[in-house]
């Protein structure tokens, strides 16, 4: 595929035009917003580059590298799926990856089967030779950009506010696409308990927007 066309592939794929669904989850944020614990534009961006530096997103950006890489896909979707902390964040990767999965097949005619999000999207752009490089940033930088919608939506914090904080992650997104595109099996951790705990406490909140 000449690299304009994957570059669009991808554009598409993050696009929040793309349906799956992703304004539907929070990953805990509405809990800790509710909470009091994310109550600003600051706290905001703390939050959301832990999950970059020790979370979610670090072992979502690891396992499209590793799959990109040659890993098996059915181990790394066995894996990802043991890794997931709560019910709620198990809930959100595969119902999205199912979602993902499904356009795949209906659009670009292949069949990857029922995988979790980071798990369907390495495989999509491992089956259409799209790099590293392009699929990594792009996938970190939609779901950075969805939880600031979220906040945008929740705190709130004005959409520019919302901007500079995008901005600002850039760095770690890019930071983050090179760390995994050196990692291996045995660098597949988390640290960000308080994010963990927040998508177990969101099942219980009422009143909720959000699915997660």
């Amino acid at each position: 595929m000449h690299t304009d066309l994957k570059f669009m592939t991808v554009m598409q794929w993050m696009s929040p035009a793309f349906p799956i669904g992703a304004f539907a989850y929070s990953h805990g944020l509405e809990w800790a917003i509710d909470k009091g614990h994310v109550s600003n534009g600051k706290k905001l961006q703390n939050w959301i580059a832990d999950l970059l530096e020790y979370g979610s997103l670090r072992t979502d950006a690891i396992f499209i590298s590793l799959i990109l890489r040659g890993h098996d896909a059915k181990k790394m979707n066995e894996l990802s799926i043991a890794l997931c902390p709560a019910g709620e964040r198990l809930l959100e990767t595969k119902l999205q990856g199912s979602a993902f999965a499904k356009v795949i097949e209906d659009v670009w005619k292949q069949d990857i089967g029922d995988l979790s999000l980071p798990i369907a999207v390495a495989l999509a752009a491992k089956n259409q030779s799209i790099e590293q490089n392009l699929i990594l940033p792009a996938y970190l930088h939609a779901f950075c950009s969805n939880l600031v919608s979220v906040a945008i939506r929740l705190i709130p914090i004005g959409q520019t506010k919302g901007q500079r904080i995008i901005l600002e992650l850039s760095s770690k997104i890019s930071d983050l696409v090179q760390s995994a595109s050196e990692s291996e099996i045995d660098d597949l951790n988390s640290a960000c308990f308080f994010s963990d705990i927040s998508a177990m406490e969101h099942e219980y909140l009422q009143p909720r927007i959000f699915k997660t």
